[in-house]
């Protein structure tokens, strides 16, 4: 279970099926550089622009990529205590959400229309946008009626107003997926990370105590594997990330 914005809970469905798929893809790009000599030097493609992620090793990030899955996808008895790094990871998730929804619509929008795939199901072309468009779909049609899971006071619930499957506006789904990762972020205070870490502690304190933040949210490490550990990390995540439909 997962300590989220709108409750403690486990991902069910197409939701779970989209993250279950974007931790899948991170994984396959980190062990591309794990055997590299420095492994905390990470290429560009597997930077996401969340900080406190990026500056982890790729043993720290299988290790919490693991843990997130258990959490998250898994009825465990009990909650992943949240941290900056748990919660920067969640988001970096959801970037490689978007970053594979952007990648979909460059290389394969003129595919949907080609004579070549007409007896296809657009669901097989467009996984990305399939997926994003059903989880949201799953998730935010069920609320009640009057009830608000968005910041945004005047969204409301409207299956006119999604796009399509074939639709190649990325703002239009940027817009979903930053409501699929706000569904789960219980906040971003990890975005405050350097205004804690690098200032006095005592100002830090006053800080973290004036904004409710937990004593250790800013300190907590990731989880650090030794080398012989990471491939059985990699083994164990995959048995639950693959254990959901597709």
């Amino acid at each position: 279970m997962w300590h989220s914005s709108r409750g403690d809970r486990t991902l069910r469905g197409s939701e779970a099926t989209l993250v279950s798929l974007a931790i899948d893809t991170m994984i396959d790009a980190i062990l591309l550089h794990f055997d590299d000599e420095d492994e905390s030097s990470m290429a560009p493609e597997c930077q996401t622009g969340i900080a406190v992620y990026d500056s982890l090793t790729a043993s720290q990030r299988i290790g919490l990529l693991h843990d997130i899955a258990r959490y998250l996808l898994t009825d465990t008895e009990s909650v992943m205590p949240l941290s900056a790094a748990t919660e920067a990871a969640i988001a970096a998730i959801y970037v490689e959400v978007r970053d594979q929804v952007a990648i979909e619509i460059d290389l394969y929008s003129e595919d949907l229309y080609s004579e070549n795939v007409q007896n296809e199901r657009v669901s097989d072309i467009a996984p990305w946008r399939s997926l994003v468009l059903s989880a949201y779909q799953s998730l935010f049609r069920a609320a009640e009626p009057g009830e608000d899971f968005h910041s945004e006071a005047d969204w409301q619930w409207d299956p006119s107003a999604l796009p399509s499957v074939t639709s190649d506006d990325l703002p239009r789904w940027e817009t979903l997926i930053e409501r699929l990762t706000d569904a789960v972020l219980w906040d971003r205070d990890f975005e405050m990370a350097d205004s804690f870490l690098d200032v006095d502690p005592g100002i830090s304190d006053r800080r973290r105590r004036l904004l409710g933040i937990d004593a250790d949210y800013f300190t907590c490490v990731a989880p650090d594997p030794r080398p012989e550990q990471v491939m059985r990390l990699v083994w164990d995540t995959r048995d639950i990330i693959r254990s959901k439909p597709r």
